[in-house]
């Protein structure tokens, strides 16, 4: 009989701790899931964007230096804490602002940008393995817009999948 009443006593804080140890685990999946997702964004974006050559191509493109700032931010994250994730919304925010500027406004002159392009010969680069390299660029540029624009996406969904409320603030 006693063993009973001690068993009812102690079931509750059992089932707490339970519940409390499901819940941690659930927020660390999230927080994986996240953070996968934050990686994928900072590989294409160190790796393709945030680089001299392309600070040097968008001078004098609207493109705010608050914006360049939130999104190196946004990838340096190595870990989530709560409140965070309304940071990184903005900072997803930010990069889709970013992606349709360049889009936008440094596509259609990209190769004039690089000195590959024939329509201004004096301006056009002399050394041949630098016009083979800016050529490269050109032609691999979109291509890497684009994957930037797919990484933002599947990590703005998984957001807002973890936390609806953020498309409403």
């Amino acid at each position: 009989m006693a063993d009973t009443v001690l068993q009812e006593l102690i079931a509750p804080e059992i089932d707490r701790q339970e519940r409390l140890e499901e819940e941690l685990e659930r927020q660390n999946r999230r927080d994986a899931e996240l953070l996968r997702l934050i990686g994928q964004v900072r590989d294409i974006f160190e790796n393709h964007f945030d680089r001299t050559w392309f600070s040097v191509i968008i001078d004098g493109l609207p493109i705010d230096f608050r914006t360049v700032r939130e999104i190196r931010q946004m990838v340096c994250l190595t870990a989530l804490y709560p409140g965070e994730e309304w940071q990184v919304y903005q900072a997803v925010l930010e990069l889709e602002t970013f992606m349709r500027t360049v889009r936008r406004q440094l596509l259609p002159v990209l190769k004039e940008r690089l000195g590959i392009s024939w329509l201004f010969p004096a301006r056009r680069v002399r050394d041949r393995n630098q016009f083979l390299l800016r050529k490269f660029v050109a032609i691999t540029f979109p291509y890497n817009l684009e994957r930037l624009r797919a990484a933002t996406l599947r990590l703005k969904d998984g957001l807002l999948s973890y936390y609806p409320g953020l498309s409403e603030e």
